[in-house]
């Protein structure tokens, strides 16, 4: 809304000119005429402009005040002098959008500094690429994982890390990997996520970069001391009964005074204890060595033969194989496949193996007469084929979770203690995963990750 003083002004600038038009009537009849008549239009034109000059003047004002506002232009203060033909009311809510703007723009600049600080003391190193692999932003903690001063596009790191290069370039959204970067002194364990997203138009890389190595070694040293106790109790039950039956059958052989009996006072029973004994002893060292052997078994896994297959086939082939489990213990097994051509490359055999040992984990598990077992295979929202099976069994008791993938750990009175650590370690060599939810007395799932 305009002021009073705008329209009065304007009003004065139009009846001054409809009086100097007026005026033409009266000295028409001069002598002069033609003279005076020129002279009068000069003056009407000359008003005119002023009339547009005026008016277009407020339009301009109003055009760099809005073009300031653009520009962020704090300088450009906001008082009478420049609108002075604009209504308070008028002025008090442009001066309120001006300031609205100038706080949303100050609040923008202070969420850059904030999350930009934040990038840069992140313990996480990141880095976005654009879709011609410029680098868009690295933060401190990625430079000093890679150990280089700068880069301002992927290529370089072609050289310096190709095997990371190679990762970056060629991995989709959603990939994750424990890698190593080699650095001056020594190598440093890396867990790399890459990830995309899209701003505007721009499609962008994120790729972070997280040192693991302290988690590893508390890990790594979690680990040893777990297996070193699984070790030492199953070696502990072997040894401890060959020492003490050991014991007993040098008993036998010297007399009360702890002298060796002769020939002559062997008798058949001792004889026959020996024999017993000496059996025994047999059994326990051959335990000692299966031991032994599925240590190695699980220590020294054969390279990893890939290749793509149906996982159709796989599941419908292990239906067959374990038909005759099923029946014994009436399990109903369900196989669902979305979609039911999804493949996958890895090595099948071991894959195989790994579903054997959790599908006989899992009719061991179910003790009802209505045993279901699912197998599932789908892909999940980062493209990756994820493989399940789960049963309505007893579930794993909540005190055994953590322990359940240790080498030689069982609940099972016969148990090995190997088929979960070795389906983990299969898992990792396929650069894979395997994982659990379990609630004792309901279900249990096994999920793979590829």
């Amino acid at each position: 809304m305009l002021s009073k003083k705008f329209y009065i002004s304007v009003f004065i600038r139009i009846i001054l000119i409809l009086l100097t038009c007026l005026s033409i009537l009266f000295f028409a009849r001069s002598d002069e005429k033609l003279f005076t008549i020129t002279s009068i239009l000069i003056l009407v034109i000359i008003q005119m402009y002023l009339l547009l000059n005026y008016i277009n003047k407020f339009n301009r004002e109003v055009a760099d005040y809005f073009a300031a506002l653009k520009t962020n232009d704090a300088s450009f203060a906001f008082h009478d002098k420049i609108f002075p033909y604009i209504s308070q009311e008028v002025r008090n809510d442009i001066a309120h959008v001006r300031d609205q703007l100038f706080n949303i723009t100050e609040l923008k600049e202070i969420q850059q500094s904030y999350f930009k600080t934040l990038i840069e003391n992140a313990h996480t190193g990141i880095i976005t690429l654009t879709e011609s692999g410029k680098v868009d932003l690295i933060n401190r903690c990625a430079l000093e994982l890679l150990n280089i001063n700068r880069i301002s596009h992927i290529k370089a790191l072609e050289n310096v890390h190709p095997g990371l290069y190679h990762i970056i370039q060629n991995s989709p959204a959603g990939f994750e990997k424990l890698i190593t970067i080699k650095g001056k002194t020594k190598a440093t364990p890396i867990s790399i996520r890459i990830s995309e997203f899209k701003q505007k138009q721009s499609k962008y890389k994120l790729i972070s970069f997280l040192n693991i190595e302290t988690e590893l070694n508390e890990k790594e040293i979690e680990s040893w001391h777990k297996l070193i106790r699984v070790l030492t109790h199953e070696i502990n039950n072997t040894v401890s009964p060959i020492t003490s039956l050991a014991n007993t059958l040098e008993k036998l052989y010297r007399n009360n005074s702890e002298k060796t009996i002769t020939k002559e006072e062997i008798s058949d029973r001792i004889i026959e204890k020996t024999f017993e004994g000496l059996h025994i002893i047999s059994q326990r060292g051959e335990g000692l060595m299966q031991f032994v052997n599925n240590y190695r078994n699980i220590s020294s896994l054969k390279k990893m033969s890939f290749e793509t297959f149906k996982v159709a086939e796989l599941f419908y082939n292990l239906e067959l194989l374990l038909k005759d489990k099923f029946d014994e213990k009436n399990i109903n097994l369900t196989i669902d496949i979305k979609p039911i051509d999804l493949e996958l490359t890895a090595d099948r055999n071991y894959i195989e193996q790994v579903f054997i040992n959790l599908i006989k984990n899992s009719c061991d598990a179910i003790q009802n007469s209505n045993g279901i077992i699912i197998l599932r295979a789908f892909k999940n929202e980062n493209n990756k084929v994820i493989l399940e099976i789960s049963d309505n069994g007893v579930g794993i008791p909540e005190d055994v979770t953590d322990k359940i993938f240790i080498p030689f750990f069982t609940t099972k009175e016969h148990g090995s203690g190997i088929g979960l650590s070795l389906a983990q370690q299969i898992m990792r060599l396929h650069g894979g995963s395997i994982t659990f939810n379990s609630v004792k007395g309901d279900n249990t799932k096994f999920i793979l990750s590829f």
